[in-house]
């Protein structure tokens, strides 16, 4: 329905955001960390020369390692110093006061550590093969924390094979992600090889058969679009702070914590992760783990929300348009007049120019309790409005280093827009629209949980789309792109077909499920009367074709 480059100004990527993974395939830049054969399985070894041999035939960049390095210049080694320096002051006097804080004493080997001159640059992801030692993990050598992706290849465990529930990979994940400093995890035996990555999925391919095919779809993504958390910078805080026992949102609040404790039952949202939990080897890899998840004291997984009421936008046959909006351009589906945005859409074979509407959404904090929820410390308002982000705070709260933004943050807004345009159209050409008509009056509820709806079971009217998409990570501009051009184009197709249309299930494969629904509340008593409807894990997803 609307061009990448449309869709990318609804949600304010500014930056080029390369979809296909072939195309991400000739921008990677890869580099094998020196190892001893001797200290390296035969599997490892069999399965890092395939690989190598496929990122080659891919047009990967595969750069030796003696090329990936580049001296620091002084002052930054200096700010790192000093930052050390400035936490472990601050944990010296939280622990004298005997306060609960979230900093983590890092010893003078650390210090040491920083003194190296020598690193890897910026934009080279790092393969790891086996186990390395304290101090010598690729992390050690990386000259940025967060713009150096670490690929880590080790023996798949006696224990995990592709019948091991999702818990236990879930849990052998996490623990492998801090204990080897990496954000990408592969587990290989002699038949078959695992990936995990922060998504908490875990696909299992064939060394064998589709080699290439499987690198190409799942692993070449996962490493040229990273996990990176939402920040501050990103959004344009609001002094004012809302009310959560306000008339205004009593209702939406109350579907968020009525619904969110009736999901409690489906089992569909684990029990996140503490920084402070997991099996990092010192205090100095669990700052930069902090650092990675920017200051977040851990991960949950899943979120739900509620799209508030939203801002039904007229339809302009575009003949009236153009002398309202000289502005509109014919070779673009998308301009903007007076700092507002507008889309141009297409009809039965008729132009149309909207407005994109406003959204509000009240969300989950990353990192809280998905199935229990207290309103006045655990939900933040999210906008988008012309391509820029909103964060609001409940009354009563500040910005802390605890009070973060889900990582799904664009995802959600991608979906909530998403349905106020779609709400829109129909307004137009089908006022008795139902959709439309909860679309103004109570909103949606949007839930995400690493599981996939049995697809026997999708409610009438929900329509899916994504099951065909490459395997990116959440927090990336491709998975709101991914979320927003899916469900256009469902919708779309819907309209053209005549199809009854409710909402969409956005299917992200090896990632999980994204669903907009009537309401939270609703969704969860559908999905705990039926417990085969969904399950968290892989089991439905190889069904949708």
């Amino acid at each position: 329905m609307l061009s990448q480059d449309a869709i990318q100004e609804i949600l304010g990527i500014k930056e080029k955001t390369c979809l296909s993974p072939r195309e991400m395939a000739t921008m990677m830049k890869v580099s094998f960390f020196p190892y001893d054969t001797a200290n390296i399985s035969p599997e490892i070894q069999v399965f890092a020369e395939k690989l190598t041999k496929t990122f080659h035939e891919l047009g990967v960049s595969v750069v030796p390692y003696a090329d990936t390095l580049e001296k620091v210049p002084f002052r930054k080694i200096a700010k790192r110093f000093f930052n050390i320096i400035a936490n472990n002051f601050l944990f010296a006097v939280y622990e004298l006061f005997r306060k609960e804080h979230p900093y983590y004493f890092i010893n003078f080997s650390a210090l040491r550590n920083l003194l190296k001159r020598w690193r890897i640059k910026r934009g080279i992801s790092v393969i790891a093969l086996g186990k390395n030692k304290t101090w010598k993990l690729p992390i050690d050598y990386t000259s940025s924390f967060t713009q150096n992706s670490i690929i880590t290849i080790l023996d798949q465990p006696k224990d995990i094979d592709e019948k091991s529930e999702f818990q236990k990979h879930f849990d052998t994940a996490m623990d492998l992600f801090s204990y080897h400093m990496t954000q990408i995890v592969i587990l290989v035996s002699k038949k078959e090889w695992i990936l995990y990555n922060f998504n908490a999925s875990h696909p299992v391919y064939s060394i064998d058969e589709d080699f290439k095919e499987h690198v190409l779809d799942a692993l070449v993504p996962k490493i040229v679009a990273p996990i990176r958390p939402h920040k501050f910078t990103e959004f344009v805080v609001l002094d004012e702070h809302f009310d959560v026992t306000a008339k205004d949102y009593q209702s939406q609040i109350a579907d968020i914590v009525i619904g969110a404790k009736a999901f409690d039952a489906t089992g569909l949202y684990p029990k996140g992760k503490k920084i402070a939990d997991m099996p990092f080897r010192n205090g100095f890899y669990r700052w930069i783990g902090k650092i990675h998840l920017d200051n977040r004291s851990g991960m949950s997984y899943g979120f739900l929300a509620k799209q508030m009421p939203v801002e039904i936008e007229k339809l302009v046959p575009i003949e009236s348009a153009m002398k309202q909006y000289p502005e509109i351009s014919s070779g673009k589906d998308y301009f903007w007049s007076g700092g507002k945005l507008f889309i141009v859409i297409e009809l039965n074979g008729k132009k149309f120019c909207m407005k994109v509407p406003p959204i509000w959404v009240l969300s989950q904090k990353s990192g809280s309790d998905k199935t229990n929820v207290h309103p006045e410390t655990d939900i933040l308002k999210l906008g988008l409005v012309d391509g820029k982000m909103y964060l609001q705070m409940p009354r009563g709260m500040k910005l802390t280093k605890d009070y973060r933004p889900s990582f799904d943050t664009k995802v959600i807004l991608a979906h909530a827009v998403g349905n106020a345009i779609s709400a829109s159209i129909l307004e137009h050409v089908k006022p008795a629209s139902g959709y439309a008509k909860q679309a103004k009056e109570k909103g949606f509820g949007i839930a995400h949980w690493h599981g996939y709806f049995n697809p026997e079971y999708l409610p009438k009217g929900w329509l899916f789309h994504g099951n065909l998409n490459p395997h990116v990570a959440c927090s990336t501009a491709q998975s709101a792109i991914f979320a927003l051009d899916g469900k256009l184009n469902i919708f779309e197709k819907a309209f053209a077909d005549n199809m009854e249309y409710n909402g969409d299930v956005h299917i992200e494969p090896h990632h999980g499920t994204n669903i907009n629904f009537t309401s939270i509340t609703d969704l969860a008593h559908l999905l705990r009367n039926n417990p085969q409807i969904s399950v968290l894990g892989n089991k439905y997803l190889y069904l949708y074709k």
